[in-house]
C-alpha cells in the first residue's frame, strides 16, 4: 500500500482543449459551509470556497488514454478550474457517491492530480499539509484519499488540472487473449488497463526488452484467437531465436482424448490417470499455433498454474510446459487487513472449529459441506440435494467408504439430511432459496451474476474477519480436485492472510507445490499424508477422517494448538506478503 505522496512527469499531448471545456460550479451546500466556518475560514461572497469542474463523460480525446498512468482500477476523472480568489481550505476528497458505484473500499482509494499548465505565481496545490508550486505542466501527484488538499489562486491565470479517483487494488479479470510484443500482431486497446499495466506487465517483461515475447491468455477453453494469428518471416525468425511465452491465467481444461467434458468445461478423472489420453483445450490451441507457424520445438513455453504439468501432458512435447502460475504472482494483500491483525486478534478465544466457503458446485464441495453441515463452524453452501444425488457423477464408489470408513461415512449420510433441511448456508452473501444442482450450478446470490464469485472482491475488504478471528481452520475448497496436476489459488492464500491455518482440499501434491513456494503447512499438528495420495476417492476419505477428528477435539485444546502454530502462521504470512508485492517499474523515482 502506498504511504507516500508519488510525483511524476507526463508527456504533453494536449494544447487548450481544456480551456474551453463548460465548466460549472457546483453549489456550496450548507454543511460545508458550516464545516468552514467551524474549522476557522468565514464565508466571503468575494471568495468562492469551491472550485468549478467538468465531468461529462464527453471527454478530450487525449485524455482517454491517460488512466494507464497513474496504476488505478475503476477510474473517474474530472477536469478542475481554479480561477482568480478561488480559495480551498484543506479538505478530504468524497469518496462515498465512488463507493456506492464501484464497490470499492475508502482505504483502498487513490486520488490523482495532474496539471495541466506551468505554475503560475499566486497559485498553489497542498496535500496533506504540505505544499507544492512550480510545477510544470504534466506534473501529477498521487496520494491516498485519506489525505487532504487544498488549492488557492490568487494569481492573474486561472488554474487547470485533472483530478482522478480510483482503487490501488484490482478485483475482476479480463477474459481475453493479450499479445504483448508479439511480431506482426497489433496491442489490444484493453492492455492500457491498470491490471495488466501495473501487475502483469512488469512481472513478466519488468525491463520492457524487446525481445522477450509474450500472449497472456485470460480465460478458460480453446484460445481461438490463436488460430488467426500468422507470423511473417521475419517475426518467424525472431521467435525463433527468442521464443515467446503464453501464460495461462486459468486452470487448464482438460480432457481425455475422444471423451466430453465431465464438469461442464472441463473434466475430472478416476484413478489412475491415463497420461497418453490427457488432453487439454489450451494446449490444443498453442500447439496448433506453433505448427502452423513453423516455430522450432521448445520454443513457444508455456506458463501455467498447473504443478506437474509437463509430466502430466506429454502429448505436447513439442512445446515447452513449466508451472510458472501468473495468478499466483498477480496476487494482492488483502486491504486494511494489516490495521486488522494485532495482539487482541492472535489471542481472541475463538469459539468454531471450522470455516468452509464455498461458492459454485462441484462434487468434492458437495462431500465436504455436506460432511460439515450442522457442525460447529461457518459454512457457505446454496445446494440440498439428497444422497442419492450426491452419489451421482462421483469417480470413485462413495458405498465403498461403508467398510472402509464406517463413521466418516455415516456422518456424512446424517448431515446430508440435516443439509436437506437447513440449506442453504450462508456464511456473508444471503441467498433465501437452497438449489438442486441438477438444475443450476451457481449460487442465487442477487447482486452476482452466473460466473461471479465473491473472492474478486474479498481483496478489497476486511468483511470476512470476524468469521476468520472466530475459527481454528479454514477447510479450503479449491476449485479443481480429481486431476494430476496440482493447483492452488487466492483460496487458499486467504487464511494464510488472516493467520489461520487450513486443510487444503484439491489435487495431490498440492501442499508439496505450496512448500516449494515458500510456505510452511501443518504436518507437525496433524496428518498431512493426504497430500501424497493420488487416488482422488481415497485422498477425499483421508480428508475427512482428518476434518472428523478435529471436529472432536474440544475448542480449549485448539486454542492451544494454535498458539503453538503462530510461528508457521507468521511465517506463512510474511512469506505471501513479500511474493505479492506490488512491482513498479522503478520504486526510486518522484517520492517525497
Amino acid at each position: 500500500m502506498t504511504t507516500e505522496t508519488e510525483r511524476g512527469q507526463l508527456g504533453v499531448t494536449w494544447k487548450n482543449e481544456h480551456k474551453l471545456l463548460p465548466y460549472i460550479r457546483p453549489e456550496m451546500s450548507t454543511y460545508q459551509k458550516a464545516e468552514y466556518e467551524k474549522a476557522g475560514y468565514r464565508v466571503n461572497p468575494m471568495i468562492n470556497f469551491n472550485v468549478e469542474e467538468y465531468r461529462d463523460s464527453i471527454l478530450p480525446e487525449w485524455a482517454t488514454t491517460i488512466d494507464r498512468i497513474f496504476g488505478l482500477y475503476d477510474q473517474t476523472l474530472k477536469f478542475i478550474r481554479v480561477s482568480q480568489y478561488d480559495v480551498i481550505p484543506p479538505y478530504n476528497i468524497s469518496t462515498t457517491e465512488y463507493c456506492d458505484m464501484n464497490r470499492g473500499d475508502p482505504d483502498d482509494l487513490m486520488t490523482s492530480i495532474l496539471m495541466l499548465d506551468d505554475w503560475r505565481p499566486g497559485q498553489s496545490l497542498e496535500i496533506n499539509g504540505v505544499p507544492y508550486t512550480n510545477w510544470k505542466q504534466g506534473q501529477w501527484f498521487k496520494f491516498k484519499c485519506d489525505r487532504t488538499i487544498a488549492y488557492a489562486n490568487v494569481g492573474k491565470k486561472k488554474m487547470y488540472m485533472i483530478e482522478v479517483l480510483g482503487k490501488e487494488s484490482y478485483a475482476g479479470q479480463l477474459e481475453q487473449l493479450f499479445p504483448l510484443n508479439v511480431p506482426n500482431i497489433h496491442e489490444k486497446p484493453e492492455v492500457s488497463h491498470p491490471f495488466v499495466q501495473t501487475s502483469i506487465i512488469p512481472f513478466i517483461n519488468p525491463r520492457n526488452e524487446s525481445q522477450r515475447m509474450n500472449f497472456v491468455y485470460m480465460h478458460n477453453g480453446y484460445i481461438t484467437d490463436l488460430d488467426n494469428i500468422t507470423h511473417d518471416d521475419d517475426g518467424r525468425r525472431k521467435i525463433n531465436k527468442f521464443g515467446i511465452t503464453v501464460w495461462l491465467f486459468e486452470p487448464m481444461c482438460c480432457y481425455y482424448e475422444g471423451e466430453e467434458f465431465t464438469q461442464g468445461f472441463y473434466s475430472e478423472f478416476s484413478t489412475p490417470t491415463d497420461t497418453k489420453r490427457m488432453r487439454s483445450k489450451e494446449l490444443d490451441a498453442i500447439h496448433k499455433y506453433a505448427i502452423r507457424n513453423d516455430i522450432l520445438p521448445s520454443m513457444v513455453r508455456v506458463a501455467s498454474g498447473e504443478y506437474g504439468i509437463a509430466e502430466a501432458f506429454p502429448h505436447y512435447s513439442y512445446l515447452k510446459l513449466e508451472c510458472d502460475d501468473l495468478y499466483v504472482h498477480t496476487q494482492r494483500p488483502i486491504v486494511g487487513l494489516d490495521a486488522l491483525i494485532n495482539a487482541n486478534y492472535l489471542q481472541h478465544d475463538f469459539t468454531k472449529h471450522f470455516i468452509s466457503l464455498n461458492w459454485r458446485f462441484t462434487k468434492h464441495r458437495q462431500l465436504i459441506a455436506n460432511f460439515l453441515a450442522g457442525e460447529n463452524g461457518y459454512l457457505s453452501w446454496y445446494f440440498n440435494d439428497s444422497f442419492d444425488i450426491i452419489k451421482d457423477n462421483l469417480y470413485f464408489n462413495l458405498d465403498e467408504w461403508i467398510y472402509s470408513s464406517p463413521e466418516v461415512y455415516k456422518q456424512l449420510h446424517k448431515n446430508n439430511l440435516i443439509c436437506q433441511d437447513n440449506s442453504p448456508y450462508i456464511v456473508d452473501k444471503p441467498s433465501d432459496v437452497g438449489i438442486d444442482s441438477t438444475t443450476a450450478i451457481w449460487p442465487s446470490v442477487a447482486e452476482y451474476k452466473d460466473g461471479q464469485t465473491p473472492s474478486l472482491f474479498n481483496t478489497k475488504e476486511t468483511m470476512l474477519a470476524n468469521f476468520y478471528r472466530d475459527i481454528f481452520v479454514d477447510i479450503v475448497t479449491e476449485t479443481r480436485f480429481a486431476q494430476p496436476c496440482a493447483n492452488y489459488s487466492e483460496k487458499v492464500l486467504q487464511p494464510i492472510q488472516y493467520l489461520k491455518p487450513f486443510i487444503l482440499v484439491a489435487p495431490p501434491y498440492a501442499l508439496k507445490y505450496l512448500r516449494e513456494s515458500g510456505y510452511q503447512t501443518f504436518s507437525d499438528f496433524w496428518d498431512e499424508s493426504y497430500d501424497e495420495i493420488e487416488d482422488h476417492g481415497e485422498r477425499l476419505k483421508k480428508i475427512l477422517e482428518l476434518i472428523k477428528s478435529l471436529l472432536y477435539r474440544p475448542i480449549e485444546d485448539l486454542r492451544d494448538v494454535y498458539q503453538q502454530m503462530l510461528p508457521v502462521l507468521e511465517h506463512n504470512r510474511k512469506v505471501y506478503k513479500e511474493l505479492t508485492r506490488t512491482p513498479n517499474y522503478d520504486d526510486t523515482e518522484f517520492h517525497d
